[in-house]
């Protein structure tokens, strides 16, 4: 939700920014574009769409930079083929031919950015936040590695919790432990 709601800011500031560039510094100028409302609009959910379907709101593809801008620049390029038989078909929504332009520059550096910034932020150890894992069997060690995976390192396991004396010490993991249930407290200060 976070990163539809970005990206929807950013492309409204790309398509400010080329509107800026393209008049020079005046950028009054687009607001004096009948239906201006609808034809951002009509950008902004077209570009999404093209994002949704290219699975750019997936944090795993955050992790391969060269793969995710590769991603990025199909669904642009998908989203402007969609935006010209619009404009094609419904004439009155289309934008000025150098705004567009200029605005799909600024919207795939703006929108890059923000899927290079994001899991830095996220790895933060001001953001993490600390999981216990309670159960030490199979669907434990499923669960570690889904957040390992798809996690971001906006997570940090602190520990197994299982219920069988037999099995503390073993490791799910290289820095995982286990306890009881009375190690809860203990768990907790790590």
């Amino acid at each position: 939700m976070f990163f539809a709601f970005a990206d929807g800011l950013l492309i409204l500031s790309g398509i400010l920014l080329g509107n800026l560039i393209r008049f020079g510094g005046s950028g009054t100028a687009i607001f004096y574009i009948e239906n201006l409302a609808i034809k951002i609009v009509v950008i902004v959910s077209v570009i999404q769409i093209a994002f949704y379907y290219f699975d750019l709101y997936e944090f795993k593809n955050l992790r391969d930079k060269i793969k995710m801008g590769i991603y990025l620049t199909e669904a642009l390029g998908i989203s402007s083929i969609f935006l010209a038989v619009i404009y094609y078909a419904i004439p009155s929504l289309s934008i000025w031919r150098g705004i567009f332009l200029l605005s799909l520059t600024f919207i795939f550096i703006l929108t890059f950015g923000l899927r290079i910034i994001y899991p830095w932020v996220l790895s933060n150890k001001f953001f993490k936040e600390r999981v216990l894992i309670i159960g030490a069997g199979e669907l434990a060690s499923k669960i570690r590695k889904e957040i390992g995976e798809n996690g971001q390192g906006a997570f940090e396991i602190v520990g197994f919790v299982d219920e069988d004396r037999e099995r503390i010490g073993e490791r799910i993991g290289s820095d995982d432990y286990r306890g009881l249930q009375p190690d809860l407290f203990h768990l907790q200060r790590r």
